[in-house]
């Protein structure tokens, strides 16, 4: 199962102890999830410090060998030659206007965070991020995005992984 973090997310772990990344992060160490951000979270983190040079955030954040990054729309900016951002396509600057329609109160950040997630084909986009978490059913419906906080993407990979055991024990008993 593949699983994007928002940036809040880090912001979470790192100064208030969020119990559910940590428990995202196990599972991760244990290859029950797949675990990545977009290459928008290197410039929020900045922008949190109020320019006061790298951001404490985003060292630590780079101390996590199990999250990929993603990239997501080049801005200029933003976006440097040699990311893992990428020009876009007609299709895909449809796809950023039904984000905006979606989400109207959204940063461009946010949108491009969600954008990379769809376009990489992610399963979970995490986040404890009203923008997102107040849209999730219009997200869900129209762009099958699933939008969930840590909590509920917790609950969600221990119940698939539940499942996943049961199925392998069931298909190791039919083979004896």
């Amino acid at each position: 199962m593949k699983i994007t973090l928002d940036t809040n997310c880090f912001f979470d772990y790192f100064d208030r102890t969020s119990e559910y990344i940590e428990e995202l992060i196990r599972h991760a160490e244990k290859g029950n999830i797949e675990l990545a951000m977009t290459t928008r979270v290197k410039s929020d983190t900045h922008d949190k410090s109020r320019g006061k040079g790298e951001s404490s955030i985003w060292n630590k954040i780079q101390s996590f060998p199990l999250i990929e990054t993603i990239g997501t729309a080049f801005r200029l900016g933003e976006s440097y030659i040699g990311s893992e951002d990428f020009i876009i396509s007609e299709d895909h600057s449809k796809m950023i206007d039904d984000l905006r329609e979606i989400m109207k109160e959204a940063q461009t950040e946010d949108i491009d965070h969600i954008f990379g997630h769809i376009v990489a084909k992610r399963d979970i986009f995490v986040t404890s991020d009203s923008h997102f978490l107040d849209h999730r059913e219009e997200l869900l419906n129209k762009l099958g995005v699933l939008v969930l906080n840590p909590e509920d993407a917790v609950k969600r990979i221990e119940r698939v992984s539940s499942i996943d055991r049961r199925t392998e024990r069931h298909i190791d008993c039919s083979r004896s």
